[in-house]
């Protein structure tokens, strides 16, 4: 019996962002000529991706969770971010659309999004809990963004949108599995296992 649960750990969004979120796809979906589109319940920011994971290492992830999420240099980690710009990474001769952090110039280190350094921080203190926790963590240098679409065809190119701001104030363990639904495919959902309070 398989015992093993694809997870991944993500910041999830209120009705009234995720609302947002979809007016940008929206944009996108109409120029597409075709494309897959994630609908708005599955709309999230992923942090780290763990994977096919046994059920028995729950409690080790809510550990490391737990402790990434009460260090900081102030009591209250809670930190928002502000998202307003659209792009897409090439698969071929298709695009995974996203969308990505603000930025603003930094006078010391160039342009820095607004609230990457504080979530860079997070995701760090998560990424070293969960290796310290005996977790094997993908080494690719993390890139925040917000899944729109996959394998889209379009002439379509990058755009800004309006400020979408973003709170960090908890972090939430996703079941990733795929439900049959009647009359169609099996259809991917996500669901929360637990959170953790930043």
């Amino acid at each position: 019996m398989n015992n093993k649960m694809r997870l991944f750990i993500a910041i999830n969004f209120d009705e009234q962002i995720k609302n947002r979120i979809l007016a940008i796809q929206d944009r996108i979906r109409e120029k597409a000529k075709k494309g897959k589109f994630p609908p708005p319940e599955n709309f999230h920011l992923t942090l780290v991706f763990l994977g096919e994971t046994p059920q028995e290492r729950l409690p080790d992830i809510k550990a490391a969770m737990e402790q990434a999420a009460s260090v900081d240099e102030k009591p209250n980690s809670a930190f928002e971010l502000v998202f307003n710009k659209t792009g897409f990474f090439k698969r071929g001769a298709k695009e995974l659309w996203w969308l990505g952090m603000a930025a603003k110039k930094n006078n010391s280190a160039g342009t820095v999004s607004l609230g990457q350094t504080a979530l860079e921080k997070l995701q760090g203190r998560l990424v070293s809990e969960l290796i310290s926790h005996n977790f094997k963590i993908d080494s690719r240098p993390y890139t925040p963004h917000i899944t729109l679409g996959r394998e889209i065809i379009s002439d379509l190119w990058p755009f800004e949108t309006e400020d979408i701001i973003i709170p960090v104030n908890r972090l939430s363990l996703m079941h990733s599995e795929h439900k049959p639904v009647s009359g169609k495919k099996n259809k991917l959902v996500y669901t929360e296992l637990f959170h953790v309070d930043c």
